[in-house]
């Protein structure tokens, strides 16, 4: 019989953890999972790995989580800074959302080293982007929100499908492999676009109404704290998130902020 009361024990539900010292399975040393319960009769945690439906269950002598941060350490608001924030998909919609932030995450100038980091750990098949997500109260988009379109069997993310469902169709329809479920982790990543414009004299093939338009990368070398990034990923369950969606709803004033 399985019990959800977790918190007497040494890992709660919704914590990351890591597998190891394992002799009899071996090729799971070194999985990152999340606790879901824990198994009085059997004295094991019930882990959900990072990819796939089928849980395991693990002795609390094999896990370990000392390699990440909880929204309740204090080194979630002072650690040092990141670009990315990983999201597992939450046990259960009244616990937390697991998340995590990585320094060796390869940078949006290295895709390629991106996409192996992230197969290698997550066991991807496919790494699919959806661009276009918003910081609260900026008008251009701020970040790129990573996912495995390919993932059929990992437990629905409900919070990265949130997130995703707030953008308008035209961002979504970019992203073939999107469906309008996120499964498994997703990946929000900082990687802002800037947009410039100068106008002309004489209508250009390349503009609208005589402005002629170039796009640019950021250059911005910005980064957050957990706490920040974690905020980001809240704002996307308020209303004042669909607000601010909506009312950027249209291409011109995404990318230049006109209305």
């Amino acid at each position: 019989m399985m019990s959800n009361d977790v918190e007497s024990k040494v890992f709660s539900a919704g914590d990351l953890v890591r597998i190891h010292g394992l002799v009899g399975q071996p090729q799971l040393n070194g999985m990152v999972g999340v606790v879901k319960a824990f198994h009085k009769n059997s004295q094991r945690y019930e882990i959900q790995p990072s990819r796939g439906s089928n849980t395991l269950g693990v002795k609390a002598m094999n896990l370990s989580d000392r390699d990440f941060l909880k929204p309740t350490d204090d080194k979630f608001t002072t650690e040092q800074l990141y670009d990315n924030i990983f999201l597992w998909p939450s046990i259960r919609k009244s616990t937390r959302d697991t998340i995590q932030c990585f320094s060796d995450f390869p940078s949006v100038d290295f895709p390629t080293q991106q996409d192996e980091y992230i197969k290698n750990i997550l066991g991807w098949k496919s790494v699919d982007t959806l661009v276009g997500i918003k910081e609260p109260g900026r008008e251009k988009p701020s970040f790129v929100l990573l996912f495995d379109g390919r993932d059929e069997s990992s437990p629905e993310n409900h919070t990265a499908s949130k997130i995703a469902n707030l953008l308008p169709i035209y961002e979504r329809q970019q992203c073939s492999h999107y469906n309008g479920v996120i499964r498994g982790v997703a990946i929000l990543v900082y990687s802002p676009m800037n947009s410039t414009y100068s106008s002309f004299s004489s209508v250009s093939s390349m503009g609208m109404n005589g402005q002629q338009f170039q796009f640019i990368e950021s250059n911005e070398n910005r980064r957050f704290t957990p706490q920040l990034l974690y905020d980001v990923i809240q704002f996307h369950k308020t209303d004042a998130a669909k607000r601010q969606y909506r009312s950027h709803d249209n291409p011109m004033h995404r990318v230049f902020g006109i209305q």
